[in-house]
């Protein structure tokens, strides 16, 4: 809601009806608790005394509205005012100027009664005349020349005529021609009726059709009947308005700003139609005053890191710029966002030594060539990713101001807003993969196929961008204040910084940068385990766990959890974080872990988010497989069982016989098997004089079956003979 000030014009609407009331806001007590107004549309109106929450309890309610009011009666400049005119004014004034100095006590009647009478005894007016006076100076926004005379309404130009038998207007061209209607107040009250319900509404109807509709609505004498259909009865034309009387009359009494909020909303008409009278410069005394941030998804798709077939689609840019000189003071990229973690990475960028940020992409700078390392007083952002508890970090212990602009007011943040148009003309739109057309016509080639570049080398294009912008782009539009037009300041953003900094310092913050990481790094937690830190499916170590033993107690007793920060552009390191945020420890990637090295939380985090997708594609393949392995298992154990099962059920052995010489048994089946295992590189023919198995039958006793036993080489007949003696055998 806005600010309710003095001189405003407020309109309370009826409910119940379509009668307005308008009423000048006179005064209001510093504690916001009493007003003072007057009705604007009444000869005999005095001032009355209402709450202020009454009024903020109109306006949320929407009973009442500000509006626009001006009185062509007054005018602003003495000049070109007739003397006598002048010489009147000065008289009314005269009469009532120790009465409505004296405020609010000139709002109490009887206070105002005994002044009246004071002024009579002075001047000789009569108390209606002051208090004529009075009115005309209240309702005319307490201004002097409210008290002016209104000659200037003498005569008839600009006054409408009473509608008459001879119809008004041009007069028609042909004879035959309908004369149409005079329009007097009843016809044009319908006729504003019509605007207000078929004009003015989210339909967005041209005025020809709210002008069919009006008539189908107001003028029609019956209807009948076709069919299923009711059909309006209207009169003759010549008895009905003419729609150039109805255009005339919208233009005539139409209220753009009502038609346009009316018509597109209050958002749509604050971002497109709103007035735009300021400049973001003036907030600004200087370089740090303000930075703005917002994101934007960039007009172009990338591919994997990992494999560059795998299109990832489009990555997220944040901008951070100095309001003052234009000068982009951090940016991210990343395919997280627009978030929380893409804020922050932005804001800690902004602090980051700029030399060492573009070494880790190859770029090598000098550190006047992007020079910003610091935090701002205020910052406007948007509603969503600064707004609740997460930015208290900012207030509370960086101290910056968080200022977030209503919803669908992009034009807050009109600078920042404006470098996303430049990056894409500057560009963005060169890049293979990038969005030529918001939407495709049939049979036009896929732009998302074009894809070549991974998010780490549009990055390096970006920072290109930013480098040129900040201290190449000349930008003609810029308006120098008269300091910078004498310093012969050219307008290009790192001239303005440099400028702003010897004359108008005192507005850039600047923390340790370890203290500015930990406040706005996204903080997570990872879980220490006997194979190291894990974070985030990767394992990390640190000095102080080898030192402190933590992999060690993890093993032998309980997994816990730690605090830590990250930065989601590198992998290669995590921090610990100690002491409440004032200190903290480096924890490095395994060696084990190489594959995370050198990329980006948000790559691994899709890595795995892919081998998972891929793992859950070959579940169905696992269990046909699986179940196959099992059939296949189940057929052979199912025929071992039933052979096995046969020769014990023919032997009649006792269990205690068939276990008694297991070892001996187990001994004889491996010689059997070295002797069929063994390499032979040479054939051999297997002849009566050297057979290749020799199997003699031995007999154990009368009941016992002939069973074939393999006869070993000589150097091992020795042991048969000892276990057929333990077995019990004569022979």
């Amino acid at each position: 809601m806005q600010a309710i000030c003095e001189n405003m014009v407020v309109e309370w609407i009826s409910s119940a009806s379509e009668d307005r009331h308008l009423e000048r806001i006179l005064w209001i007590s510093p504690s916001n608790d009493v007003v003072f107004s007057i009705a604007m549309e009444d000869d005999k109106a005095f001032p009355l005394m209402k709450t202020y929450l009454e009024y903020v309890a109109g306006f949320e309610s929407n009973l009442c509205k500000f509006v626009e009011w001006i009185n062509g009666n007054i005018p602003l400049l003495d000049q070109g005012i007739n003397d006598v005119y002048l010489s009147l004014r000065d008289k009314s004034w005269d009469a009532i100027k120790e009465i409505v100095l004296d405020e609010p006590a000139c709002f109490d009647k009887n206070f105002r009664g005994s002044r009246v009478r004071e002024s009579q005894e002075q001047t000789g007016l009569h108390k209606s005349t002051i208090y004529r006076y009075l009115r005309r100076y209240w309702q005319g926004g307490k201004m002097k020349n409210a008290l002016l005379p209104h000659f200037n309404n003498s005569g008839s130009y600009g006054t409408e005529r009473l509608p008459g038998d001879v119809k008004r207007g041009r007069p028609r061209k042909f004879e035959d021609e309908p004369v149409g209607v005079n329009i007097d107040e009843e016809t044009k009250q319908l006729l504003r009726s019509g605007i207000r319900l078929f004009y003015n509404n989210k339909q967005k109807a041209p005025l020809k059709h709210a002008f069919q509709k009006t008539l189908e609505k107001f003028f029609a004498t019956g209807f009948r009947q076709d069919g299923q259909a009711l059909v309006p009865i209207l009169p003759p034309p010549e008895k009905l308005p003419s729609f150039g009387q109805y255009r005339y009359w919208f233009r005539k009494e139409m209220n753009l700003e009502d038609t346009l909020k009316s018509r597109l909303g209050e958002k749509r008409y604050a971002l497109d139609y709103r007035p735009i009278l300021g400049s973001s410069t003036i907030e600004s005394f200087g370089p740090g005053s303000r930075f703005q941030i917002d994101a934007t998804v960039a007009d172009v798709y990338l591919v994997s890191e990992y494999r560059r077939e795998w299109i990832i689609g489009r990555p997220i840019i944040y901008i951070v710029i100095d309001v003052f000189s234009r000068y982009i003071a951090g940016i991210y990229i990343g395919l997280e966002g627009p978030s929380w973690i893409g804020a922050m990475m932005a804001l800690a960028n902004t602090t980051t030594d700029k030399v060492k940020f573009c070494a880790q992409y190859g770029i090598e700078i000098y550190p006047e060539e992007w020079v910003s390392s610091h935090l701002p007083q205020k910052l406007t952002a948007d509603r969503g990713e600064l707004e609740g508890e997460k930015p208290s970090h900012l207030i509370d212990v960086l101290g910056v101001d968080v200022e977030n602009a209503p919803p669908y007011r992009a034009d807050w943040k009109g600078i920042v807003e404006q470098q996303f148009r430049l990056a894409n003309l500057r560009s963005i739109q060169f890049i293979p993969g990038a969005i030529k057309e918001r939407y495709r016509e049939r049979g036009q080639r896929d732009y998302r196929l074009d894809a070549k570049l991974t998010l780490r080398e549009f990055t390096k294009i970006m920072i290109q961008t930013v480098l040129y912008h900040n201290n190449d782009h000349h930008m003609l539009w810029y308006d120098r204040n008269e300091f910078m037009v004498a310093d012969e300041v050219p307008p290009i953003p790192r001239d303005l910084w440099h400028w702003g900094i010897i004359n108008r310092n005192g507005r850039l913050k600047k923390q340790p940068e370890h203290i500015v990481k930990l406040n706005l790094m996204y903080q997570g937690e990872a879980t220490v385990t006997a194979a190291g830190i894990q974070f985030k499916g990767m394992h990390y170590s640190c000095e102080l766990a080898m030192r402190e033993q933590w992999f060690v107690k993890a093993r032998a007793g309980k997994t816990w959890r730690v605090k830590v920060c990250y930065d989601p552009r590198s992998t290669n390191e995590i921090y610990l974080w100690l002491d409440e945020g004032h200190l903290f420890e480096s924890c490095i990637l395994l060696e084990r872990e190489e594959r995370y090295l050198n990329k980006r939380i948000e790559e691994v985090e899709d890595l795995h988010e892919i081998e998972r997708y891929q793992g859950r594609h070959q579940e169905v393949n696992n269990m046909l497989s699986k179940i196959e392995l099992d059939a296949q298992t189940k057929a052979i154990v199912d025929e071992a069982t039933k052979k096995t099962d046969a020769a014990i059920l023919q032997s009649e052995e006792s269990n205690s016989k068939r276990v008694k010489g297991t070892r001996q048994r187990r001994s004889n089946e491996k010689a059997s098997n070295r002797e069929q295992e063994a390499f032979q590189l040479s054939e051999k023919v297997s002849t009566p004089s050297n057979p290749t198995n020799n199997v003699v039958p031995l007999k154990r006793d009368d009941k016992a079956e002939i069973k074939q036993v393999y006869v070993p080489p000589a150097d091992k007949l020795s042991k048969i003979k000892a276990y057929l003696l333990e077995d019990g055998d004569d022979e």
